[in-house]
C-alpha cells in the first residue's frame, strides 16, 4: 500500500469539488460535449499530461507515462449529461435550460481528473502507463461511446480497464463490487399497431388500436412470464403507448416504446424475435396492421474475477475492508462500459452515494456527497499503483 495516495487525494479534494461544480453548472448532452472537452483538455495541460482529442467525437484520452516499463491500465469516465430541468436548488445548478447531470457524470470526470492528478504526481515510480479515457455519449445507446473509442484502436495496447459510476443504491462511503455479470444489456423498441378509426358508438365498423395494444401489452407480460426461466435475467418494459385523440372515437393508431433488458445473448435475441411473432399473431387476431424497429443498444457489463478481487484488494486496504460491499445480484440497468470489457479485461465499480433523502439516478433532484471525490480518486490512484507497483515491488 502506498499511504501517500490517500494524501494526496486529500491534497487535491478541493480542485476535484471546483472541477465537478462547473462541470454541473455546464452539463452537455451526448455527442455535444464540446466545452467540456475543452475544461478536462486545460486541467491535463495545466497537469502536464499528454493528451488526444481526436479519437472519437469529443473523447479525451491522456496519457501518463510510468518512469519503468510495464503493463497499460485505463481508466474511464464518461462526460454527457441528461435532458432533464433540474430541482436540487444547489448553489451550482445547472444554468444549461433543460439539461442536467443527473447521472452523475459530473462526478466521474472530476474523480478521474483527481487520479490523474495523483498519477502524474508519483508517474516516475510507476512500473507501466495509464491510459486516461474521457468518454463522451454515453447516455444515448444508439450513438457509439464506448464502442467508438474502441474502434478508433487507441485501446489497443490496454491490458486491464476500471472504471465507476456513483450509485446511490449502496451508502456513502461503500464500494459495490461484483464477479461475472453486473449491468444488463439494453434494447430499445418501437412499435406502431395501425387499426381503423371508427366512432365510438359504432365499433363494429372499425378496429379498435387500442383494444388490440393492450392485448399485446398482456401478451408481451406473458412471454416474461411464461416462456423465460425466472431464473434467466430478462426484463421487458413498456414505458410509452400513446392512442386517440377523442373519447368517443375508437383509435385507428396506437403507439409503443419499450425496453428488454438481458444477459446471455440467446436470450437477447429470443426476446426481439419473440416480439416481432407476437405482434404477427395480434395482426392475425385483430386484422391489424403492426411493425417494430428494434434497435440493439449496450452489450452485458461482465466483470472480470481477477480485476474485481484486485479491486476489492485495494478498497480494504485504501478505504478500509468496511468499505468493501460484494454486491449479491446484478443490475438490470444498463452501462456501455461493457463496449471496453466485450475486448479488455477489467471491471466496472459502484461508488456508494446513497443518503438519506437523496433521490435515484436520472431524477431531477440527484446529488451527490461530494465526500465520494476523494474515495473515488484514492481507489483508482490505489488500483493503478498496485497492479504497476505492487508486482513489480514484491520480494
Amino acid at each position: 500500500m502506498n499511504a501517500n495516495i490517500n494524501q494526496l487525494a486529500k491534497t487535491f479534494t478541493k480542485d476535484m469539488i471546483g472541477w465537478r461544480r462547473h462541470i454541473h453548472a455546464h452539463p452537455e448532452l451526448s455527442g455535444k460535449e464540446k466545452e467540456t472537452q475543452k475544461m478536462i483538455m486545460g486541467v491535463l495541460d495545466a497537469l502536464g499530461i499528454e493528451h488526444k482529442d481526436n479519437v472519437y467525437g469529443y473523447a479525451v484520452i491522456g496519457t501518463i507515462h510510468g518512469g519503468h516499463e510495464g503493463p497499460n491500465i485505463a481508466l474511464r469516465a464518461d462526460m454527457d449529461a441528461l435532458p432533464i430541468v433540474e430541482t436540487t436548488g444547489l448553489p451550482f445548478v445547472s444554468q444549461e435550460t433543460g439539461i442536467m447531470h443527473a447521472c452523475g457524470h459530473d462526478s466521474h470526470v472530476a474523480i478521474l481528473l483527481g487520479t490523474a492528478s495523483i498519477l502524474q504526481s508519483i508517474r516516475d515510480e510507476l512500473h507501466g502507463t495509464v491510459t486516461l479515457v474521457f468518454q463522451p455519449a454515453e447516455e444515448e445507446a444508439l450513438i457509439a461511446g464506448a464502442k467508438g473509442i474502441m474502434e478508433s484502436g487507441v485501446l489497443d495496447t490496454v491490458d486491464e480497464i476500471f472504471g465507476l459510476h456513483v450509485w446511490p443504491q449502496i451508502s456513502v462511503g461503500k464500494i459495490g463490487l461484483k464477479a461475472g455479470h453486473f449491468m444488463a444489456a439494453s434494447d430499445r423498441f418501437n412499435v406502431d399497431i395501425v387499426g381503423k378509426a371508427t366512432h365510438g358508438a359504432e365499433p363494429h365498423n372499425g378496429i379498435d388500436a387500442i383494444v388490440a395494444a393492450a392485448n399485446w401489452i398482456t401478451s408481451v407480460e406473458s412471454i416474461i412470464a411464461r416462456e423465460t426461466n425466472p431464473m434467466d435475467q430478462v426484463v421487458c418494459t413498456i414505458g410509452v403507448f400513446q392512442a386517440g385523440e377523442r373519447y368517443n372515437v375508437g383509435a385507428g393508431l396506437a403507439h409503443l416504446e419499450g425496453t428488454c433488458r438481458t444477459y446471455d445473448p440467446n436470450k437477447r435475441d429470443y426476446m426481439e424475435a419473440r416480439l416481432t411473432k407476437s405482434l404477427e399473431a395480434l395482426d392475425s387476431m385483430f386484422g391489424t396492421k403492426s411493425t417494430i424497429e428494434y434497435k440493439r443498444g449496450h452489450g452485458a457489463t461482465i466483470n472480470s474475477e481477477a480485476s474485481v478481487a484486485h479491486a476489492a484488494s485495494v478498497v480494504a486496504d485504501y478505504l478500509g475492508e468496511e468499505a468493501v460491499q460484494m454486491m449479491e445480484h446484478p443490475s438490470m440497468a444498463a452501462e456501455d462500459f461493457s463496449a471496453y470489457l466485450q475486448h479488455i479485461p477489467g471491471t466496472f465499480i459502484w461508488l456508494g452515494t446513497g443518503f438519506e433523502g437523496n433521490p435515484p439516478l436520472h431524477n431531477a433532484g440527484f446529488t451527490i456527497d461530494e465526500s465520494i471525490l476523494t474515495s473515488g480518486a484514492t481507489m483508482m490512484a490505489g488500483i493503478v499503483w498496485e497492479r504497476l507497483c505492487g508486482a513489480s515491488n514484491m520480494k
